[in-house]
């Protein structure tokens, strides 16, 4: 015979601010763009507002290898980066950026 004893607690909910998250998200997308997605392997990356000294760029395949790394010194304000992936497989990719005070990742399909 087995007798199984479980115990549960009741706890406030936590409060959540969506407004801030959402500015955030929105900050985001207005600084970093990627286009076309999905793609033939040859894309651009759009950094607007950025005003960081340095960008740090870096394409992982699916499973976490880094397959391509680039340090862009002094972007502009309106800096424009054109990637070319066409030596590689086709797939969905993640392109990761990252620079003072920033940081995110994005997909990016190649087919």
């Amino acid at each position: 015979m087995t007798v199984l004893l479980a115990f549960a607690q009741v706890r406030d909910p936590v409060p959540v601010q969506t407004e801030t998250k959402n500015k955030g998200l929105e900050q985001q997308e207005k600084e970093v763009a990627i286009y076309p997605n999905p793609n033939n392997g040859v894309f651009t990356i759009s950094f607007a507002q950025l005003n960081a000294q340095q960008v740090e760029l870096r394409i992982l395949n699916v499973i976490g290898n880094e397959v391509h790394q680039e340090v862009i010194s002094r972007p502009d304000i309106h800096a424009t980066k054109t990637v070319d992936l066409t030596r590689l497989a086709k797939g969905l990719y993640y392109v990761k950026i990252e620079a003072d005070g920033y940081s995110s990742v994005r997909r990016v399909v190649v087919k």
